[in-house]
């Protein structure tokens, strides 16, 4: 087995983990979470209740629910994919361990626990009735299994002494910036938080809004057994959680504007700058993505795509610490 092929093979399954990132951000957002409250069938059964027989059964199993095929349909199509992109998981990881024997093992084990723990992630996403805390989580999971893959293509094919510098460091700490932001809007996504504040750049009419809920907005244990789809968090706690997630992304920007300025003006590489255009690209998408999710009230394609976006932004950095981390020499295959 070629380790080219193997290389490839696990860019492949990042970018399919992002196609199963962009499902599941629409079935969340298309209220469809528990468009099955079963795992992992669907009201009884494997499929959707499609048909008049099938969701007579489905009614015996559930007799109070009311079932939504539109919702259905949608979270199994999302469970079919993670399905799919679970075996494939574990089939880079074999071939890893197997034929790159210049990767440590941690990294294809890392990989196979991932998705394990990711798939029971998604089956509490369904027992828990979509809970803020076991969502954003399975989110968090579903990007790092993104960034597992891609950091194993780039490990894979390449004999690497690793160096260190100040800039290195500067960009683990914008990594750290940058899913501590990711994890804020996963839940102020996941908290129906995403239009508290209507208006923008302030936040209902003020810099500072007044009666923010700091302790409310930010319980991530204890949480009541209820259906979070139709239960949502009160306002004032919605609004510190929102209005944290501007903070974070103002931050943020001061913090990668100094990683621009390092990239563009200061760094002799034209193979880092180049990268950092490239980072830069998607970051002023992410910023824009943000904004208009407010200004245009929440549309379906742009709250997905900021989704999407957030985790192809974080993959981009991963390649830029990659390439301020090792020097990479090619191996035979």
């Amino acid at each position: 087995m070629k380790t080219k092929l193997i290389k490839n093979l696990s860019y492949i399954g990042a970018f399919f983990t992002l196609l199963v990132i962009s499902a599941g951000a629409w079935v969340r957002l298309t209220d469809a979470g528990l468009g099955c409250p079963d795992w992992p069938g669907c009201y009884g059964i494997l499929g959707t209740p499609d048909t008049d027989e099938k969701i007579a059964r489905a009614k015996e199993f559930y007799p109070d629910a009311t079932i939504d095929v539109g919702k259905a349909w949608r979270e199994m199509f999302h469970r079919y994919l993670a399905g799919i992109l679970g075996l494939y998981v574990f089939f880079i990881s074999y071939l890893t361990y197997k034929y790159a024997k210049h990767v440590s093992i941690f990294l294809p084990i890392s990989l196979s626990v991932l998705i394990i723990v990711q798939s029971l992630m998604g089956m509490l996403t369904v027992t828990e009735l979509v809970k803020p805390t076991i969502v954003t989580t399975h989110l968090i999971l579903g990007m790092t299994t993104a960034c597992l893959l891609l950091w194993n293509g780039l490990r894979i094919g390449s004999i690497s002494d690793t160096s260190s510098s100040k800039f290195n460091a500067f960009v683990k700490l914008c990594i750290i910036a940058l899913v501590i932001q990711i994890i804020l809007g996963g839940w102020t996504s996941t908290n129906y938080a995403s239009l508290a504040c209507p208006d923008f750049p302030k936040c209902t009419e003020q810099w500072w809004p007044d009666n923010m809920n700091f302790d409310r907005g930010f319980t991530i244990f204890g949480l009541p057994n209820v259906n979070y789809e139709v239960t949502h968090m009160e306002y004032y706690a919605k609004l510190a959680v929102h209005f944290t997630h501007r903070v974070g992304a103002l931050l943020l920007s001061i913090l990668f504007l100094g990683l621009f300025s390092y990239i563009f003006f200061m760094q002799k590489s034209q193979k880092i700058k180049n990268i950092g255009y490239l980072i830069f690209a998607f970051f002023s998408l992410q910023i824009y993505l943000g904004i208009s999710n407010v200004v245009y009230s929440l549309p379906l394609n742009i709250a997905v795509l900021h989704t999407v976006n957030a985790c192809i932004l974080l993959m981009s950095m991963l390649i830029l610490l990659f390439n301020t981390t090792y020097k990479v020499q090619g191996v035979k295959n």
